[in-house]
């Protein structure tokens, strides 16, 4: 069975680990993708933008200048680039202007607006032939990237152009060139930063995930443990009044011709242990429904004051019997807003365990008062106390520190749990002080006013 269960969770945290994983990872990769389709399409957007202001600039003003002999047609396919002996010695300009502004007239001749050797018509016309109106493209030539823009002018509305010194003519075409290959290649170098750390991110998610997994199996594990501890407990418990009543009545059935009176004892072992067992069931089942929240809380005004002097009385004659004096110190008028049936409840089962536990010619002291905001509850008893070590685990359910000596009291170790839960149900909490020999002392706080319960 445990190496079963041990499996059941072995294989949720597996699932658990891959779908953190792929969750993760998914995260990661589209992360990773905005990032560079943003820092792409600002690239080129900046880019475009700065084309199409070029573009722009050039056809408003009509002003731009270009040499005669800087001319290629497009239908013949050829071109001759000639420069006159003063372009030859003219030096390179100081500033590499990227964004190149070609001009095309109504013939189909190329126009270059700058004498440069290291300009190619040829390439020129490869790269602005074919080109989309208005729409940027990025193509290949000669192990460089351009970017391209071409706007078309419609027939009527063309820009002029200065060709050589005198001459002025329409054109029907202007496109930008530029090169980007220090954009393209820093895309490149974060595409491939992006593959390394998705590569190193998958072992890390991998470790993260697994990480994840074992926090979140944590709790249900701890639930599932106390759920199997809870029910072997209880089919413990349930166990002995089973096995004392089926013997009584086996051997009530060995003698069917005894009378009443003979078998009297056995008689009321059966009875005992059917109403020990009938507490222990309905106990039981309002853990169950505690830990469901199905049990509801009524919101009433109660008085404490009341109640715990109502209780004294109704112990006082159990406690006469051991020889136990219950003393009694209650300020008037300790009200509160809760569950009265509730309240009655967590104050008959500590009243109960202190006349169980405290030895003959002991005392029951109870004090309570308003402090702070709270009604403040003490019960102390001069019982057999707790040890130091099981002080911690009092609350636990099943939990009795001698087993033996409860279970012939009648005892089931559920009566504090249900104590704890009603005390934080209404929004208090509970302290205990004990010492072996010495007795315990347990404090219970409650707020004045607590309309809103905790689930």
């Amino acid at each position: 069975m445990l190496e079963t269960i041990s499996t059941m969770f072995r294989r949720i945290m597996l699932n658990l680990t891959m779908l953190n994983s792929t969750v993760i990872l998914l995260v990661f990769i589209i992360y990773s993708s905005v990032i560079y389709f943003y820092i792409a399409d600002n690239l080129f957007d900046t880019i475009d933008n700065a084309m199409v202001r070029a573009i722009t600039d050039f056809g408003d003003n009509n002003k731009g200048f270009f040499p005669s002999n800087r001319t290629l047609h497009l239908q013949n396919g050829k071109g001759k680039m000639i420069h006159s002996e003063e372009q030859r010695r003219k030096p390179p300009p100081l500033v590499d202007l990227r964004i190149l502004v070609v001009a095309e007239d109504v013939d189909g001749r190329i126009l270059l607006p700058e004498p440069n050797e290291k300009i190619d018509l040829e390439d020129v016309k490869k790269l602005i032939t074919d080109i989309p109106d208005k729409i940027p493209q990025s193509i290949m030539l000669n192990d460089h990237e351009y970017r391209i823009l071409s706007i078309s002018y419609p027939k009527g509305d063309y820009p002029t152009v200065r060709v050589g010194k005198e001459k002025i003519i329409e054109v029907k075409k202007i496109s930008a060139v530029t090169v980007v290959d220090s954009e393209v290649s820093m895309l490149k170098r974060l595409v491939l930063i992006i593959m390394i750390g998705t590569i190193i991110g998958f072992f890390v998610i991998i470790g993260v995930a697994y990480y994840l997994a074992r926090r979140a199996l944590v709790p249900i594990k701890v639930s599932w443990d106390k759920q199997q501890q809870f029910v072997t407990d209880a089919s413990h418990e349930l166990r002995t009044p089973i096995a004392v009543i089926k013997t009584n009545t086996e051997l009530l059935l060995h003698n069917p011709d005894h009378t009443i009176e003979e078998e009297s004892i056995r008689i009321a072992t059966i009875l005992k242990e059917s109403t020990r067992m009938g507490k222990l069931v309905a106990t039981l089942l309002t853990l169950a429904r505690a830990d469901s929240n199905q049990i509801e809380i009524e919101r009433t005004r109660v008085d404490l004051s009341d109640i715990l002097k109502e209780l004294a009385e109704q112990f006082e004659p159990i406690a006469e019997m051991k020889g136990i004096k219950i003393q009694v110190a209650l300020e008037p008028h300790m009200e509160i807003i809760g569950d009265k049936e509730r309240i009655h409840q967590l104050f008959v089962i500590l009243m109960d365990n202190a006349i169980r536990y405290t030895l003959q010619e002991g005392k029951i002291v109870v004090v309570g008062k308003v402090q702070h905001g709270a009604v403040h509850i003490s019960m102390q008893d001069t019982g057999i106390g707790i040890s130091a070590e099981n002080l911690p685990l009092i609350f636990e359910r099943f939990y009795r520190g001698d087993k033996s000596r409860s279970r012939d009291d009648g005892g089931s170790g559920l009566g504090l749990s249900i104590a704890k839960w009603i005390i934080e149900k209404h929004g208090g909490r509970i302290q205990v002080e004990s010492a072996i020999g010495e007795g315990s002392q347990f404090h219970i706080y409650l707020p004045l006013e607590k309309k809103v319960f905790s689930a």
